[in-house]
């Protein structure tokens, strides 16, 4: 009888699932997909996803325009501040230096969302390039990826065409 009420009373304490959540240590922020941002570390973005080629989930702070970021990279100099938010999305700030395409330097301070800036679906790409083995490690919300496509559209992001076709493949998923 004892046994069974030990086991009663320790079965929440195992059958409560751990909550995954992005984390910063020893200089190293380890993203909820598993992809790494640590210093000295060279970022690839790719287009913003919001209207004029604006940025979603990465903003800069000092004077900078976003649109700068378009196809162009960021070393990774110092990280400021890291905090999760209460919706659970993660945030980082951190200096580094944009390199142009044109192959000139500027210092630059980012913040950004950063998993939602590398998240991907087949549909709706992200703003950070990153290989295909860092993207949806876990579940998809396809109602979150549906409006965040039917706001992209109404931002004029995307024209109707696109919209119905990319609609369409997730409706198939």
């Amino acid at each position: 009888m004892k046994q069974l009420l030990i086991i009663l009373l320790l079965c929440p304490l195992f059958s409560m699932a751990q909550e995954l959540k992005p984390k910063f240590e020893n200089d190293t922020l380890y993203t909820l997909s598993g992809f790494k941002i640590f210093r000295g570390q060279t970022l690839a973005f790719a287009n913003g996803m919001e209207r004029y080629g604006r940025f979603k989930f990465v903003s800069v702070k000092n004077g900078i325009l976003s649109t700068s970021l378009t196809n162009c990279t960021v070393i990774v100099k110092e990280f400021r501040k890291f905090w999760i938010s209460g919706l659970n999305n993660g945030y980082i700030v951190f200096d580094g230096y944009l390199i142009r395409k044109e192959g000139t330097r500027d210092y630059i301070i980012l913040q950004m969302a950063f998993d939602r800036a590398i998240e991907n679906s087949p549909v709706l790409p992200s703003e950070i390039k990153l290989p295909d083995e860092y993207r949806n490690k876990y579940e998809r919300d396809i109602e979150r990826e549906k409006l965040f496509l039917y706001n992209i559209y109404q931002d004029k992001v995307i024209n109707k065409s696109t919209y119905k076709e990319m609609k369409k493949k997730l409706d198939e998923q």
